[in-house]
């Protein structure tokens, strides 16, 4: 991985914090930026911590089900694009770096914005292992470099491997629940195309990012 070796230069510990999404509880649909998040400290701490080498498990949802996410490897950022958050990580903008060759499956992080869901339905309520501290958030109208929040990991097949990030904000709490129950991809598309749920901003549109993580998908 000697390619990647900036990356691994530049990323952050594994401190528990938290990013503040602005939410649309109401029918209207959101005005002003997409998001207002809390600004990144301008110097992490030691970028070589060793919880980031660690091995482990969270949990994500797959056609219904809850399985588990074996992380085995530190995730992926590079630039370009260009990013402002110390980890490389970028919100909006696709990636011209990849970790392989190929296609690359997704792994869609669903992201709480603005909203306090059930600590249960949260499969990152904080910062997650093997996971970056800062993203860069402006291209969706957040800042250059803004602390990760709470989200959890819709995924689409059984595989091993490197996954690319695809991110999803849902700004409503009954939205919330109605993916956290069906914990399927589906019912994300099925809400997205909602006129009134996507179509009132509740929830939004896939988002590119530049993130990778190497998961393997197990059983409960």
């Amino acid at each position: 991985m000697s390619g990647f070796s900036k990356s691994r230069r530049r990323l952050a510990t594994g401190a528990v914090l938290g990013l503040t999404l602005v939410a649309c509880a109401d029918a209207a649909a959101p005005s002003g930026a997409d998001v207002v998040a809390v600004t990144a400290p301008s110097a992490d701490p030691d970028p070589h911590s060793g919880a980031h080498a660690e091995k482990g498990y969270i949990g994500g949802w797959l056609d219904g089900e809850t399985v588990q996410l074996r992380y085995t490897r530190l995730y992926v950022c590079e630039e370009p694009p260009a990013s402002g958050a110390r980890s490389d990580c970028v919100v909006g903008a696709p990636a011209e770096v990849t970790p392989r060759g190929g296609p690359i499956p997704p792994i869609y992080a669903i992201a709480a914005a603005g909203i306090q869901p059930d600590p249960a339905t949260l499969h990152c309520p904080s910062l997650c292992l093997n996971h970056p501290s800062t993203l860069d958030l402006s291209r969706i109208g957040g800042p250059p470099s803004a602390l990760a929040g709470p989200h959890s990991h819709i995924i689409t097949e059984r595989r091993g491997g490197w996954h690319q990030t695809v991110n999803i904000r849902v700004r409503n709490l009954a939205v919330w629940n109605r993916i956290a129950e069906a914990k399927s991809l589906a019912k994300v598309r099925e809400l997205q195309a909602d006129p009134m749920v996507g179509g009132r901003g509740l929830i939004t549109q896939d988002t590119v990012t530049n993130i990778f993580f190497f998961i393997q998908v197990q059983q409960p």
